[in-house]
C-alpha cells in the first residue's frame, strides 16, 4: 500500500470502507499507517479495537519480538501507533494482564511475565548432550534423568560430542532445529575458552532453559549441577598422606574443568600439609593426547616418572585402570610399590584386579536432579540451580600404608 494520505485521512478512509463494505467481506484489516520506516501493521477488524490490539501484542510476545522480562510497549505508544484513545490502549493492556501475560509495576511500567509469555506448546522432549556414553559415569546419569522425565511423560533426545568443540556446535545447532522444551548439557572442554557461546545464547533468546552438569563455562551465567572436585582431590591426597606417602604423583586432564579443579585440590592439600610441590611429578593430558600418553609404547616413560613416587592421584578410574594394566608388564606392584587413588567410584573400581580407592561421583543423583531442575525451569524460568554435591572417599585395596 502506497503512502497516499496522512494518518488522519487514512483512518477516515478505513472507517468509511468498513461501514460500507463490511457486508461483502467476512474479515477485513485495519492498517496502521506509520511514517517511521514506512512500516504497516495489521489488526483484525472483526474484533473490538482493544481486543485487536491485545491480539497484536500477544502475537509479538509469541514470536519473541516482545521478549519475556522486558517492558511492554506503553499505552502512549499504542495510542500513537494505532490512533486510538488512551482508554482503548489501557483496555488492551488490561486484557493481557487478566490473561497473566503481563504484570503492572507501580511507578515502573508493565512487564512481560516470564512464565506465561515464554511458554510455547510443550513438545515433552528434553535435549541431553553429553561428552561420552561409553564412560562408566554417563549411563547412570542418563538413567537417573530418564527415570524422572518418563514419569512426567517427557522423552529425551540424546546427543554426544566426544568432547570435540565442533561436535558440540553441530549437536547444539541440530537441537535448536528440533522441538525441545529444555536442555541438559555437559560442556565440551570446559577448562578452555569455548567458541560456541553464541549458540548457547540462542537457547536463552528462545527461552529454552539450559542446565549444565559436571562442569560449566565460567564466562556464561548459567544453572549447573556439579561435584565438588576440589574437595574430592583433597580427600584423595589426604588419604595418601595419612598412610605415610610423601612423594605423590598427580595425573590430570587439562582441557576439562574437573581436571583443573582436581589439580587445585591436590595442590591445596599438599601445601596445607607443608609438602613441596614438584612440577615434574605432575602429568597433564588432553582429550586428543590420552590414547598416546597411556599407550604401551609410553610405558617406559611412565614407569620412569612414577618410580620416584610411592603414590599417584589419577584423574579418574579409567586412567587408574590403564596404569594398572600397563604396570602388569613391569616389576611395579600395585599397591605395594605404587598406591593409587582415583575419581568417580565407577563399577570398574570395584571389580578391578586391585579394587580402587576412589572419590564418589553421584552420577544417578546428578541425572535425577538435572531432570527435576529442568522441569521446574520450564514452569518457572526464574528458578535458579547452582548445586554442588559433596563427595566421599570409598576406601578399597589400592592404597598401601608406608611404615616408618
Amino acid at each position: 500500500m502506497k503512502k497516499i494520505c496522512d494518518f488522519f485521512e487514512f483512518s477516515k478512509f478505513f472507517e468509511f470502507f468498513n461501514k460500507n463494505y463490511l457486508h461483502l467481506h467476512q474479515k477485513v484489516v485495519l492498517y496502521d499507517y506509520t511514517t517511521f520506516f514506512g512500516v504497516i501493521e495489521m489488526l483484525d477488524a472483526n474484533l473490538p479495537k482493544y481486543l485487536a490490539i491485545a491480539e497484536w501484542m500477544k502475537e509479538n510476545i509469541r514470536n519473541n519480538t516482545f521478549k519475556y522480562g522486558e517492558k511492554l510497549i506503553s499505552e502512549n505508544q499504542l495510542c500513537e501507533k494505532f490512533g486510538v484513545s488512551r482508554q482503548t490502549a489501557r483496555q488492551a493492556v488490561t486484557t493481557l494482564e487478566q490473561e497473566g501475560l503481563v504484570t503492572r509495576r507501580r511507578g515502573s511500567g508493565t512487564y512481560i511475565n516470564y512464565i506465561t509469555s515464554a511458554r510455547k506448546v510443550a513438545s515433552y522432549n528434553i535435549g541431553v548432550v553429553t561428552t561420552y556414553l561409553d564412560d562408566h559415569v554417563f549411563p547412570y546419569i542418563i538413567s537417573g534423568a530418564e527415570k524422572v522425565l518418563s514419569k512426567q511423560n517427557y522423552n529425551m533426545t540424546l546427543r554426544l560430542t566426544r568432547n570435540k568443540v565442533h561436535n558440540e556446535r553441530t549437536q547444539l545447532l541440530s537441537l535448536l532445529e528440533s522441538d525441545i522444551d529444555g536442555l541438559i548439557v555437559e560442556g565440551t572442554k570446559t577448562a578452555l575458552p569455548n567458541p560456541n557461546m553464541d549458540v548457547y545464547q540462542k537457547f536463552y533468546d528462545l527461552n529454552i532453559p539450559v542446565i549444565f552438569i559436571n562442569a560449566y563455562y565460567q564466562n556464561l551465567p548459567c544453572n549447573y549441577i556439579i561435584n565438588d572436585d576440589v574437595l574430592g582431590a583433597r580427600l584423595a591426597t589426604r588419604h595418601l598422606i595419612e598412610n605415610g606417602h610423601t612423594k605423590i604423583f598427580g595425573i590430570f586432564k587439562h582441557d576439562d574443568q574437573q581436571g583443573s579443579n582436581r589439580y587445585k585440590g591436590f595442590i591445596d592439600e599438599l601445601y596445607e600439609q607443608d609438602f613441596n610441590v614438584d612440577d615434574r611429578n605432575i602429568l597433564w593430558y588432553s582429550t586428543e593426547s590420552q590414547e598416546d600418553v597411556f599407550s604401551p609404547s609410553q610405558l617406559p616413560i611412565l614407569a620412569k616418572k612414577l618410580r620416584s613416587c610411592t603414590a599417584v592421584v589419577c584423574y579418574n578410574d579409567q586412567i587408574a585402570m590403564r596404569l594398572i594394566q600397563l604396570f602388569n608388564h613391569t616389576d611395579i606392584d600395585i599397591p605395594n610399590d605404587l598406591s593409587i587413588v582415583s575419581f568417580d567410584n565407577t563399577s570398574v573400581a570395584e571389580i578391578a584386579a586391585v579394587p580402587l580407592t576412589s572419590v564418589t561421583h553421584p552420577s544417578k543423583e546428578v541425572g535425577k536432579l538435572a531432570a527435576q531442575s529442568i522441569l521446574t525451569m520450564i514452569e518457572n524460568p526464574h528458578h535458579k540451580v547452582n548445586y554442588t554435591f559433596t563427595p566421599e572417599l570409598v576406601v578399597r585395596e589400592s592404597v598401601c600404608a608406608i611404615k616408618n
